[in-house]
């Protein structure tokens, strides 16, 4: 591992770790860029990767600008991972980085920052962290992927959990999962053992109604005792208009519902990288979900937690772990 220091134009310093490797094929992957927030923010990082190499990443943040250029010869070794300090930057400003990789793809994060609230939530009065991630509407792309991988969405942010509370103030477990999804993802609806349901998206419109959800290709999941959610697929893709195109959840028993409206005829932008697969990693289980929505969903992402340990019952008395919207409140930004 190669470890150097970049200057910044005001005599402060980047600290970055590369890591080179051998020329591989040129795969079609777009470059990654990934926070990664400790606890106590003393040891934050972002790494940058791509498969095919790193040729230039662009980082600006305030009036510090800077440019890093790689080998991206096919007899040469390529630079896939770039890790750098976040303690170096300026959080009172935006964190540009834009990441162009061997292959000509193109990534984009036009504020870093606003990862951070996606990143996770702590348990009250606990030692659990509960995991997020979540994939957000894209409009259209150019011919390369000029992508901002951590866009602002601007819609009423919600959450909805696995196991909620219900009326009579007791613990209900999810028993099916209406998937909503048209012509783009309208959102989904969570039916519980007890009785009640919880959407995934508004709870009422501007005039303070009841929102419903449209979709003719709406698939319900049904959700056995015992069998966890293994996996989320998302569209990014629908009609230009940065909201979700289609969804499909997989079930650890094999069974799969939803749509994804991936047919170039159905009116989502052809990108490359739309199909977003979102998973729980190892020795967690998917416990919620959560998103933001308009009259469509313009993000939609999985809460993970411990796979072998049940959740404190404080958990489901957070606030930022509810769907909560008061009727005339078209949105609650959290």
């Amino acid at each position: 591992m190669r470890i150097s220091t970049i200057r910044q134009r005001n005599g402060g310093s980047l600290r970055r770790k590369s890591k080179p490797s051998a020329a591989p094929m040129r795969p079609g992957a777009a470059p990654s860029i990934t926070p990664n927030f400790s606890e106590t923010s003393e040891q934050d990082t972002i790494t940058v990767d791509c498969k095919a190499g790193l040729a230039q990443i662009n980082i600006t943040n305030g009036l510090i600008s800077r440019t890093l250029s790689y080998e991206c010869s096919l007899s040469g070794q390529r630079t896939n991972s770039v890790i750098f300090d976040l303690a170096e930057f300026d959080q009172a400003v935006p964190l540009h980085v834009d990441v162009l990789g061997c292959n000509g793809r193109i990534t984009r994060s036009h504020n870093t920052w606003g990862a951070k609230r996606r990143d996770g939530i702590r348990i009250d009065n606990s030692d659990i962290i509960l995991r997020k991630q979540s994939a957000i509407g894209v409009g259209a792309l150019s011919s390369v992927d000029d992508e901002d991988v951590y866009a602002e969405v601007e819609g009423h942010q919600w959450a909805v959990m696995l196991n909620e509370k219900g009326p009579n103030g007791k613990l209900s477990r999810a028993k099916t999962i209406d998937l909503r999804v048209g012509c783009v993802l309208d959102g989904a609806v969570v039916y519980y053992e007890d009785g009640h349901k919880t959407p995934c998206g508004l709870r009422y419109t501007e005039t303070g109604s009841t929102h419903y959800f449209g979709g003719h290709q709406s698939q319900k999941l049904h959700l056995p005792k015992d069998v966890d959610i293994v996996k989320v697929e998302v569209n990014r893709s629908g009609y230009g208009c940065k909201v979700l195109s289609g969804i499909v959840m997989t079930l650890s028993d094999g069974t799969k519902k939803g749509a994804l409206n991936d047919s170039e005829f159905t009116g989502s932008i052809p990108v490359s990288n739309k199909l977003l697969i979102l998973e729980p990693g190892v020795g967690e289980k998917i416990v919620g979900f959560y998103g933001t929505s308009s009259h469509y969903t313009e993000e939609f992402g999985i809460i993970t937690g411990p796979k072998d340990q049940d959740l404190p019952p404080q958990t489901y008395d957070m606030p930022q772990l509810q769907n909560i919207q008061e009727r005339g409140s078209f949105a609650r930004r959290v």
